[in-house]
C-alpha cells in the first residue's frame, strides 16, 4: 500500500512548481486539478449538472466549459463557491480514488490538491507538505499568471483558508519565495526525513 503525500498551498503560492519537481524526482503525481478538468469535459455528467445549476453563460460557443466565466460567478459568492463544490467534490473524490488505485505498487504517491484540506483529503494522505509565500507576493504571481485585476486576485485569495489555517495542518511548510533552487533544497532535505 502506498503512502500518501498530500501538496497543498494557496493559490499562486508556488505548488505546481514542486509538483513538477517531485515528479521529475520520481513520484507519481495526482493532480486534483487535472481531475476537476477531467470530469467536466465537453458531454459528462459533471458539466452537465454545471449547466443545469449556472447556466448556459458558463459554456463556450463549442460547448466546452468557459472557466473564466464560471470563476466571476463563484469566486465572488461564497454560496456560489459552495454550490460549485457541492457538485464537482464527489466527482472529482471518484477521480481521485481510481487514479490513487492505479498507482498503489508505489512507495509514495503525491495528492496534488489546491482544496487538500477544505475537501478533507488530507485524512487520507500520511503526510502534508503546504507551500507558502508572503501575501504581496501570492498577490503579484497570480495577477501576472492569470491576468486578473488586483480585485479579482484578492478575491480568489479570501476564497481560499489563510495560510496560517493551511500551515496548521502541515508536517512541512515549503517556503517558495526564494530561488526554484532553495524551494527544491527543502523539498528533497524533507523528503529526506521520512521512510519511504
Amino acid at each position: 500500500m502506498s503512502k500518501i503525500l498530500g501538496l497543498t498551498g494557496g493559490i499562486a503560492c508556488g505548488k505546481s512548481t514542486i509538483s513538477a519537481y517531485l515528479k521529475e524526482f520520481g513520484l507519481p503525481v495526482i493532480d486534483a486539478d487535472e481531475c476537476s478538468r477531467a470530469v467536466v469535459e465537453k458531454g459528462s455528467i459533471g458539466l452537465e449538472k454545471l449547466t443545469e445549476i449556472f447556466g448556459n453563460k458558463i459554456l463556450k460557443n463549442d460547448g466546452t466549459l468557459n472557466r473564466k466565466a464560471l470563476g466571476q460567478i463563484v469566486f465572488s459568492n461564497s454560496e456560489q463557491l459552495s454550490l460549485l463544490n457541492s457538485v464537482m467534490e464527489p466527482l472529482i473524490r471518484e477521480e481521485i480514488s481510481r487514479r490513487l488505485n492505479q498507482e498503489n505498487n508505489a512507495d509514495l504517491v503525491v495528492l496534488d490538491a489546491p482544496l487538500l484540506i477544505e475537501q478533507h483529503y488530507d485524512k487520507i494522505c500520511d503526510f502534508i507538505m503546504t507551500i507558502d509565500v508572503p501575501k504581496k507576493i501570492q498577490l503579484e504571481r497570480l495577477i501576472e499568471r492569470d491576468k486578473l485585476s488586483e480585485d479579482e486576485a484578492k478575491s480568489r485569495i479570501e476564497s481560499q483558508l489563510s495560510s496560517r489555517e493551511r500551515n496548521g495542518f502541515a508536517d512541512v511548510v515549503i517556503d517558495s519565495s526564494g530561488t526554484v533552487e532553495q524551494t527544491r533544497k527543502q523539498v528533497i532535505k524533507w523528503l529526506k526525513t521520512i521512510n519511504v
